[in-house]
């Protein structure tokens, strides 16, 4: 971006204004709000930014004092979802403050990167954006612009995180917006606010709905030439529901956006807490996928594909044998490798079964695959480009067809005679070769396009969904013991199955309580095979009946009593383990939900990792 001609000044006062407690690095931006620099925080050695705004903030006391307040009062919030303001500071002729440096793009650079979000992405941004106004406004404060370009999305965790708090009302109060230097703003106003009438947080609500529809669709839910008809419409017109741009959202969600929408703010959710609830319940509805289901989905995926281009090609090569014995041994060659392929399902299934999962987790876990393939085929495909590229494709696999099919006349009919009979000319064989390569080369780019949009790779699933994905389940669960349902007497092997939901970072720091798990459950599974002997022990102890002789009547019932005895050391060791592994997953859903934390799946596991020490 351009310098300003007062940018070289505007640096020279900061740098000294921060002398020795940051040093200015570079500049990340500006605009009407004003310029940002990365600094780095010399005494905590950290990156931050530096926001500095406006002079017009500056040179007039009221504004300044305004400013100074408002942003000090955004200064005290400590929210995940709020950037964090270290300092508000002030010179003769700047206003600046300090905020914590967020590594990612604004949500409006990811629109304009990746186009419309998909909706499990959006749903968690757009809830995290409303529990963060919702916590400004239990205190007092209204944002006033909320906007794409002032939610940043964090790279590292995706997580969403407002800015400029009290920055709002100062800039609008000193007339910048009167000048259209806040290109944009106007796109997200309230009714209320354009109307210039008296704002609650209701008023950001709207504008979050706004941001919804912008994210969701990729555009505005109202469009002009000039920011006074924009507002206009906000004022008059009712938005057009966001189901006329995607149909495919859940119908929750584009209700809870399209009553953000209302232009009453009596309609709209009272508080920023009732749309993260409203949220909620279309985050329930979605469907958690483990990451040992998807890898295994991906897996069969390409087991599936290369099965089948081994048998395109074994095909081809079988019908072209010159023998019997040659077909027949090219044809067990393929017919191994695809068998050697496809053979690798159930194995993967195996390894599934041992964490654990039940057939009905798969199928469900596929199924809510395919929903979310079917969703981003259908964001590829609403893309107006998209339809001008698919047509260009078919045009070039059609090309490829047709010059395959002319190479491959032409060899034939070029034959030549000889000793031993007709054969290929040089030139023949030549284009009969590249003729074979277009033939495969068409293949391929057919069976990507399916597998880009999808349609392949359903087909495939529903074969895994299906009898013959229930087949090759019991077949690779086979002697486990681990294929039954857990309502056989253990919620324990949902346990890792819970585990392997959460986010990347939560999964990491309970590396250690993931093997305490496995031992846990590993721990089951001899105490039942050790309740199973005791019982056999029992039975064949009672086998012959009461003896005549006392003395071995008394032995017998003896050691009947040590058999009960060990049978209820056992079983009440299971169900103390048992009962550690349906804490712990309580735990970990409390951690997948944002209300526990790690260190409480830990404590819970104290207990199991001091009985794994104990002897029986």
């Amino acid at each position: 971006m351009p310098a300003l001609p007062e940018a070289d000044a505007i640096v020279r006062e900061l740098t000294a204004a921060v002398a020795g407690r940051y040093s200015l690095e570079r500049e990340l931006g500006r605009g009407g709000m004003g310029a940002v620099f990365l600094a780095r925080d010399l005494q905590l050695d950290r990156p931050v930014a530096i926001k500095v705004l406006p002079p017009e903030l500056a040179v007039r006391p009221e504004l300044r004092e305004r400013f100074l307040r408002e942003t000090r009062t955004a200064a005290s919030f400590s929210h995940p979802n709020i950037v964090s303001v270290h300092s508000v500071e002030e010179t003769a002729s700047l206003l600046f403050f300090v905020m914590s440096y967020v590594d990612g793009e604004t949500l409006t650079e990811r629109v304009r990167r990746e186009g419309p979000l998909p909706v499990t992405v959006a749903v968690r941004l757009l809830q995290e954006i409303a529990w963060a106004l919702s916590y400004a406004h239990g205190r007092g404060v209204v944002h006033r612009d909320v906007k794409p370009d002032n939610i940043l999305l964090e790279r590292a965790t995706g997580r969403a995180l407002v800015m400029d708090f009290g920055i709002a009302r100062s800039v609008a109060a000193s007339g910048l917006t009167q000048l259209g230097e806040t290109v944009g703003t106007p796109q997200f106003m309230s009714p209320e606010q354009a109307a210039g009438e008296k704002v609650d947080g209701r008023s950001d609500l709207y504008s979050l709905g706004v941001v919804a529809y912008y994210a969701l669709a990729g555009r505005l839910p109202f469009q002009a030439e000039s920011a006074q008809q924009i507002m206009a419409a906000h004022i008059s017109q009712p938005a057009p529901p966001i189901g006329t741009h995607r149909p495919d959202l859940p119908a929750p969600l584009a209700a809870a956006i399209d009553r953000c929408l209302s232009k009453d703010p009596a309609e709209r959710f009272p508080s920023g807490e009732a749309v993260a609830e409203a949220l909620e319940e279309v985050r329930g509805r979605q469907t958690e996928v483990a990451p040992a289901i998807r890898i295994m989905l991906n897996k069969s995926d390409q087991f599936a594909r290369a099965s089948l281009i081994i048998f395109l090609l074994g095909w081809q090569l079988v019908a072209r044998s010159r023998s019997e014995i040659e077909a027949l041994l090219m044809g067990s060659i393929f017919v191994a490798a695809v068998f050697a392929l496809l053979a690798q399902v159930p194995i993967e299934m195996r390894q599934l079964a041992r964490r654990g999962f039940r057939f009905t987790d798969l199928q469900a876990g596929i199924a809510a695959v395919d929903a979310e393939r079917a969703e981003a085929a259908a964001l590829v495909e609403a893309d107006p480009g998209y339809r001008r590229r698919a047509w260009r494709g078919r045009l070039l696999a059609a090309g490829l067809a047709l010059l395959a099919f002319l190479l491959l006349a032409f060899a034939f009919t070029t034959r030549v005679s000889g000793p031993t009979g007709s054969h290929l000319s040089l030139a023949g064989a030549v284009a009969a070769f590249v003729g074979c390569a277009f033939v495969m080369g068409a293949l391929v780019f057919a069976m990507t396009r399916m597998a880009r949009s999808g349609r392949l790779d359903r087909r495939l699933h529903g074969l895994w969904k299906g009898r013959v994905g229930q087949w090759s389940f019991r077949l690779g669960s086979w002697h486990l013991g681990m294929s039954r349902p857990a309502a056989s007497g253990t919620g324990g092997y949902h346990v890792l199955a819970v585990l392997d939901t959460l986010e990347r970072g939560a999964r990491r720091r309970l590396t250690k309580a993931r093997t305490i798990v496995q031992q846990l459950e590993s721990e089951v599974e001899r105490l039942r095979l050790r309740e199973q002997e005791l019982d056999a022990a029992t039975a064949e102890a009672k086998a012959g009946g009461p003896p005549d002789a006392g003395s071995s009547s008394e032995r017998q019932q003896a050691l009947l009593n040590d058999l009960d005895r060990a049978r209820g050391v056992v079983l009440d060791r299971q169900v103390a383990i048992l009962a550690v592994l349906e804490n712990v997953r309580l735990a970990l859903v409390r951690v997948k939900s944002r209300i526990g934390g790690t260190e409480e799946v830990e404590r819970e596991l104290a207990p199991g990792a001091a009985l794994l020490e104990s002897k029986e």
